[in-house]
Protein backbone atom coordinates (compact mmCIF):
# COMPACT_ATOMS: atom_id res chain seq x y z
CA UNK A 1 0.00 0.00 0.00
CA UNK A 2 1.27 3.75 -0.84
CA UNK A 3 1.05 4.73 2.93
CA UNK A 4 3.32 1.66 3.83
CA UNK A 5 5.71 2.59 1.54
CA UNK A 6 5.31 6.46 2.42
CA UNK A 7 6.15 5.59 5.58
CA UNK A 8 9.47 3.44 4.92
CA UNK A 9 10.51 6.09 2.95
CA UNK A 10 10.88 8.51 5.34
CA UNK A 11 11.32 6.19 8.20
CA UNK A 12 15.32 5.17 5.71
CA UNK A 13 15.57 8.83 5.39
CA UNK A 14 15.61 8.84 8.88
CA UNK A 15 18.12 5.95 9.80
CA UNK A 16 20.08 6.44 7.05
CA UNK A 17 20.98 10.55 8.33
CA UNK A 18 19.29 12.00 4.56
CA UNK A 19 16.76 13.60 7.13
CA UNK A 20 19.10 14.63 9.88
CA UNK A 21 18.50 14.45 13.56
CA UNK A 22 16.21 17.62 14.36
CA UNK A 23 15.57 18.45 10.80
CA UNK A 24 11.82 20.19 10.38
CA UNK A 25 9.62 17.38 8.48
CA UNK A 26 6.82 19.88 7.06
CA UNK A 27 4.17 17.92 5.26
CA UNK A 28 4.75 20.40 1.91
CA UNK A 29 8.47 19.66 2.05
CA UNK A 30 7.43 15.68 2.00
CA UNK A 31 4.93 15.92 -0.47
CA UNK A 32 7.43 17.26 -3.18
CA UNK A 33 10.63 14.83 -1.86
CA UNK A 34 8.00 11.75 -2.28
CA UNK A 35 5.53 12.81 -4.76
CA UNK A 36 2.91 11.96 -2.69
CA UNK A 37 0.11 13.44 -1.12
CA UNK A 38 -0.96 14.46 2.47
CA UNK A 39 -3.13 11.45 3.65
CA UNK A 40 -0.01 8.69 3.59
CA UNK A 41 2.43 11.42 4.78
CA UNK A 42 0.21 12.17 8.05
CA UNK A 43 -0.66 8.54 8.31
CA UNK A 44 3.65 7.84 8.42
CA UNK A 45 4.01 10.42 10.82
CA UNK A 46 1.92 8.96 13.03
CA UNK A 47 3.34 5.69 13.18
CA UNK A 48 6.92 7.67 13.50
CA UNK A 49 5.84 9.44 16.19
CA UNK A 50 4.58 6.71 17.97
CA UNK A 51 8.45 5.20 17.47
CA UNK A 52 9.70 8.22 18.91
CA UNK A 53 11.50 8.87 15.44
CA UNK A 54 10.06 12.43 15.07
CA UNK A 55 7.87 14.62 17.42
CA UNK A 56 5.45 17.39 17.39
CA UNK A 57 6.00 20.45 18.76
CA UNK A 58 3.08 22.62 19.55
CA UNK A 59 2.61 25.63 16.92
CA UNK A 60 5.99 24.94 15.11
CA UNK A 61 5.66 21.29 13.38
CA UNK A 62 7.06 17.77 13.15
CA UNK A 63 10.33 17.18 13.56
CA UNK A 64 12.90 14.20 13.72
CA UNK A 65 13.94 13.65 17.04
CA UNK A 66 17.29 14.71 19.10
CA UNK A 67 18.70 13.67 21.92
CA UNK A 68 19.81 15.52 25.13
CA UNK A 69 21.87 14.14 27.62
CA UNK A 70 19.07 12.22 29.95
CA UNK A 71 17.47 10.74 26.93
CA UNK A 72 20.57 9.35 25.63
CA UNK A 73 21.58 7.91 28.65
CA UNK A 74 18.68 6.30 29.69
CA UNK A 75 18.32 4.70 26.35
CA UNK A 76 22.01 3.23 26.47
CA UNK A 77 20.97 2.17 30.14
CA UNK A 78 17.72 0.49 28.35
CA UNK A 79 19.47 -0.85 25.60
CA UNK A 80 22.32 -2.44 28.05
CA UNK A 81 19.79 -3.88 30.77
CA UNK A 82 17.76 -5.94 27.55
CA UNK A 83 20.84 -6.80 25.34
CA UNK A 84 23.13 -8.16 28.28
CA UNK A 85 20.11 -10.14 29.96
CA UNK A 86 19.11 -11.63 26.06
CA UNK A 87 22.90 -12.55 25.98
CA UNK A 88 23.26 -14.26 28.57
CA UNK A 89 19.75 -15.97 27.74
CA UNK A 90 21.17 -16.80 24.11
CA UNK A 91 24.64 -17.80 25.50
CA UNK A 92 22.77 -20.26 28.22
CA UNK A 93 20.73 -21.81 25.26
CA UNK A 94 22.98 -22.56 22.81
CA UNK A 95 26.78 -21.22 23.24
CA UNK A 96 28.11 -22.46 20.42
CA UNK A 97 25.42 -21.52 17.94
CA UNK A 98 25.55 -17.48 19.24
CA UNK A 99 29.33 -18.28 18.38
CA UNK A 100 28.81 -19.46 14.96
CA UNK A 101 26.79 -16.96 14.45
CA UNK A 102 28.23 -13.40 15.22
CA UNK A 103 31.29 -14.95 14.23
CA UNK A 104 30.12 -14.80 10.93
CA UNK A 105 28.72 -11.50 11.05
CA UNK A 106 32.33 -10.46 12.60
CA UNK A 107 33.70 -11.86 9.18
CA UNK A 108 31.48 -9.74 6.71
CA UNK A 109 32.35 -6.58 9.03
CA UNK A 110 36.07 -7.34 8.92
CA UNK A 111 35.57 -7.74 4.89
CA UNK A 112 33.44 -3.99 4.97
CA UNK A 113 36.39 -2.55 7.14
CA UNK A 114 38.46 -3.52 4.34
CA UNK A 115 36.76 -2.39 1.46
CA UNK A 116 36.06 1.04 3.54
CA UNK A 117 32.33 0.12 3.30
CA UNK A 118 31.22 2.53 5.96
CA UNK A 119 27.76 1.76 5.45
CA UNK A 120 27.85 -1.60 5.13
CA UNK A 121 29.72 -1.74 8.03
CA UNK A 122 27.06 0.05 10.56
CA UNK A 123 24.10 -2.21 9.04
CA UNK A 124 26.59 -5.58 9.69
CA UNK A 125 26.91 -3.72 13.40
CA UNK A 126 23.12 -3.26 13.82
CA UNK A 127 22.74 -6.67 12.53
CA UNK A 128 25.42 -8.02 15.09
CA UNK A 129 23.30 -7.11 18.03
CA UNK A 130 19.93 -7.69 17.19
CA UNK A 131 21.02 -10.99 16.26
CA UNK A 132 22.76 -11.49 19.88
CA UNK A 133 19.09 -10.44 21.57
CA UNK A 134 17.02 -12.28 18.88
CA UNK A 135 19.03 -16.01 19.85
CA UNK A 136 17.64 -15.38 23.38
CA UNK A 137 14.40 -17.14 22.32
CA UNK A 138 12.06 -14.78 24.44
CA UNK A 139 9.72 -12.62 22.36
CA UNK A 140 9.44 -10.18 25.33
CA UNK A 141 13.06 -8.84 25.25
CA UNK A 142 12.75 -9.04 21.19
CA UNK A 143 10.11 -6.88 20.97
CA UNK A 144 11.73 -4.48 23.74
CA UNK A 145 15.19 -4.19 21.59
CA UNK A 146 12.84 -3.76 18.40
CA UNK A 147 11.25 -0.94 20.10
CA UNK A 148 14.69 0.97 19.68
CA UNK A 149 16.22 -0.18 17.06
CA UNK A 150 15.70 2.58 14.70
CA UNK A 151 16.42 4.70 17.08
CA UNK A 152 19.98 3.39 18.08
CA UNK A 153 20.18 2.92 14.13
CA UNK A 154 19.98 6.38 13.61
CA UNK A 155 22.34 7.12 16.12
CA UNK A 156 25.11 4.73 15.09
CA UNK A 157 24.88 5.87 11.66
CA UNK A 158 25.09 9.46 12.68
CA UNK A 159 27.82 8.75 14.71
CA UNK A 160 29.57 6.40 12.98
CA UNK A 161 31.40 7.96 10.42
CA UNK A 162 34.05 8.64 12.97
CA UNK A 163 36.95 7.09 11.69
CA UNK A 164 38.49 6.35 15.53
CA UNK A 165 35.00 5.23 16.59
CA UNK A 166 34.90 2.35 13.67
CA UNK A 167 38.48 1.13 14.34
CA UNK A 168 37.10 0.47 18.25
CA UNK A 169 33.90 -0.72 17.28
CA UNK A 170 35.20 -3.36 15.29
CA UNK A 171 37.78 -4.09 18.24
CA UNK A 172 35.20 -4.42 20.71
CA UNK A 173 32.81 -6.83 18.13
CA UNK A 174 36.41 -9.03 17.73
CA UNK A 175 36.39 -9.12 21.30
CA UNK A 176 33.14 -10.23 21.86
CA UNK A 177 33.69 -12.95 19.47
CA UNK A 178 36.79 -14.32 20.91
CA UNK A 179 35.07 -14.10 24.67
CA UNK A 180 32.57 -16.50 23.08
CA UNK A 181 34.80 -18.97 21.67
CA UNK A 182 36.48 -19.60 25.05
CA UNK A 183 33.20 -19.75 26.55
CA UNK A 184 33.44 -16.76 28.69
CA UNK A 185 30.49 -14.98 29.29
CA UNK A 186 31.64 -12.75 31.66
CA UNK A 187 34.29 -11.31 30.04
CA UNK A 188 31.36 -10.65 26.89
CA UNK A 189 29.64 -8.56 29.21
CA UNK A 190 32.07 -6.49 30.19
CA UNK A 191 33.17 -5.96 26.98
CA UNK A 192 29.71 -5.13 25.93
CA UNK A 193 29.12 -2.74 28.91
CA UNK A 194 31.89 -0.94 27.53
CA UNK A 195 30.68 -0.57 23.92
CA UNK A 196 27.53 0.54 25.03
CA UNK A 197 27.79 2.85 28.32
CA UNK A 198 29.35 6.33 27.85
CA UNK A 199 30.05 5.90 32.31
CA UNK A 200 32.77 2.93 31.11
CA UNK A 201 33.75 4.31 28.21
CA UNK A 202 31.79 4.11 25.17
CA UNK A 203 31.94 6.09 22.24
CA UNK A 204 27.92 6.63 22.83
CA UNK A 205 27.95 10.01 24.95
CA UNK A 206 26.43 13.04 24.12
CA UNK A 207 29.35 15.08 23.47
CA UNK A 208 29.92 12.99 20.83
CA UNK A 209 26.72 13.24 19.63
CA UNK A 210 26.68 17.07 19.72
CA UNK A 211 30.11 17.87 18.52
CA UNK A 212 28.71 16.01 15.43
CA UNK A 213 25.47 17.86 15.17
CA UNK A 214 27.49 21.21 15.74
CA UNK A 215 29.65 20.53 13.06
CA UNK A 216 29.36 22.92 9.86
Amino acid sequence: MLKDIVYRRIKESIINGKFPMGSKLSETFLEQVLDANKAPIRDALKRLQAEGLVVRKPKSGTYVFSMESKSLNNLLDFRYTIESRACKLAFDKSQEQLYLELAGILDRMQFATENNNIQEYLTLDSEFHMTMVSLCDNRYYIDSFKLISAIMDTVRNFLGSNDSHLQRSFSQHSKMVDALKHKDINELLNILQGHILPEFGSYWMISNLQNKLHCP
